[in-house]
Formats: structure tokens, C-alpha cells, sequence
């Protein structure tokens, strides 16, 4: 993504890591490695042919080379237009001492298959839990090519869950992470949970309801030339009941 514009930069990472201050970094070698700032790599990167050079040369510069072929796949479909997550966060479950209800998705770069993967699934108390696993898949936008991975949820729901000591109890993404951007890695997926627990008393919980429950999940890609590639999921269902008790139907689609 280039260099900052201003402020403090280093050959390694005395300024920073991470966060474009590193020379060494944006040229893709190792932040232990020794260079001059007349070696040919560092004179390309600073844009100066001879001469002296400065640290300041450096701000803004970008090692990033676009090759001309940099594209991201469309969100993977079930068949024809139905795209996954598919039959997802839909569930309606009751027991008479324990009920749980959960919808789970994740999102992961997989730069050694140039692809993201994308794992769902939704679950109950009495059923054991099986991801679903699919994959979108791109050219030339690794994070080690300077692109930058994003996934989003955007949701619009209502919860209910009872009142007084016996209320059920739901889990859901912070509030904040609602239509905004979360970077991905290679090293560890972002999750979104949804969860609803009845466990005391004849008490019932929801998120969302059957055609009210919207969520709609959005992959973004700024490439290393600051380009973004944008795919969403379409709106998905979410639609989770648990009921303690004796009330309510059964489980609904896995």
C-alpha cells in the first residue's frame, strides 16, 4: 500500500511494523536485511536515479507493481443465483431443559490457493455443528502484493428475550461491528456469532425473524495501486428461537 506521506519511517521496524513505516518491508525483504540507500532496490523505491538520498524521499513510495491481471471472483453460488450462505441462520429450536440456537460464519485468506474461504454454519443444543466450507477466489491480489482483504456484515435485526429472571440470553457481534470493515489475514479468520440460550424457567429468545432478519456480507480488496474489488453475499435470513419449555415448534433448517 506504499509508504506513509509524512512522519517517521526506518530500514526496519524501529518505527513501526505494520503500519507502512518500513522500508525494508515494503520492498518485501527481511527487516533484519542491511542495505545502503544507494543500493539499486533503494534508489527504485525512492525515485532517485544519483545522487544523495533522504529519508524523506521515501514518504509516500510504493514498491507495489500492478500486473495488469488483478481480478476477484464472484461470491460462490449453491447453483444458479442462490449464493451462500445458504438455508444459514435459520433455526427454531425447543427442549424442555436446555435450548441453544447458533449461526456461525468466518472469513480467512488463503494466499497458497489464491482464494478466500468462507465457513457458515447453524446449529442447536441437540445437534452437533458442521461447517460448510466455499471459497472466492481472486488473481494477483495477495497481502503479499501489497492488497489489503476486508469483510463486512450488514445487519438489521430485532432480538426478544423475555423478562425478568428467567430472560434468555443473546449473543451477538459488538454493535460497532455492524457494516464495518474488518481486515482479514492469513494467520486467523474473522468470526461472526450469533447465539440464543434459554435455560431457566419457560423462557423463549429470538434474533430476527422468518423475512425480518436481514444480513447482507460484503469481501473488499484494495489492491497495492489502491484499487478496491468489492462482492457481497446478498441478503441472508437470520432467524434464531430458542424455547425452554414446552412451546414452539422444532428445529428448523441446517
Amino acid at each position: 500500500m506504499g509508504l506513509v506521506n509524512s512522519g517517521a519511517i526506518s530500514f526496519g521496524t524501529a518505527a513501526g511494523s505494520g503500519n507502512n513505516r518500513s522500508i525494508y518491508q515494503e520492498l518485501g525483504i527481511a527487516v533484519t536485511s542491511t542495505r545502503s540507500l544507494g543500493a539499486s532496490d533503494m534508489r527504485n523505491l525512492a525515485d532517485e536515479p544519483s545522487g544523495t538520498i533522504a529519508m524523506s524521499d521515501f514518504h509516500g513510495k510504493s514498491a507495489f507493481t500492478l500486473t495488469g491481471s488483478e481480478a476477484i471472483g464472484s461470491w460462490p453460488v449453491v447453483a444458479g443465483s442462490i449464493t451462500h450462505p445458504n438455508q444459514w441462520g435459520t433455526k427454531n429450536f425447543t427442549n424442555s431443559s436446555f435450548a441453544e440456537v447458533i449461526a456461525t460464519i468466518d472469513f480467512l485468506v488463503d494466499e497458497t490457493n489464491n482464494r478466500i474461504e468462507i465457513r457458515y454454519f447453524t446449529s442447536d443444543s441437540n445437534a452437533g455443528s458442521s461447517y460448510t466450507t466455499v471459497y472466492l477466489t481472486y488473481v494477483d491480489l495477495d497481502i503479499s502484493q501489497s492488497s489489503v482483504w476486508q469483510c463486512k456484515a450488514d445487519w438489521n435485526y430485532s432480538t426478544s428475550v423475555g423478562a425478568g429472571a428467567a430472560a434468555a440470553t443473546i449473543t451477538e457481534p459488538a454493535s460497532n461491528l455492524d457494516n464495518a470493515y474488518r481486515t482479514l489475514s492469513t494467520g486467523s479468520r474473522v468470526v461472526y456469532t450469533w447465539q440464543v440460550t434459554a435455560n431457566s424457567g419457560n423462557e423463549t429468545g429470538t434474533i430476527g425473524g422468518l423475512g425480518a432478519g436481514p444480513i447482507t456480507f460484503y469481501l473488499k480488496n484494495t489492491d497495492g495501486g489502491g484499487t478496491a474489488r468489492e462482492v457481497n453475499s446478498g441478503t441472508k435470513n437470520l432467524f434464531l428461537k430458542a424455547t425452554r419449555g414446552t412451546l414452539g415448534g422444532g428445529g428448523g433448517p441446517r
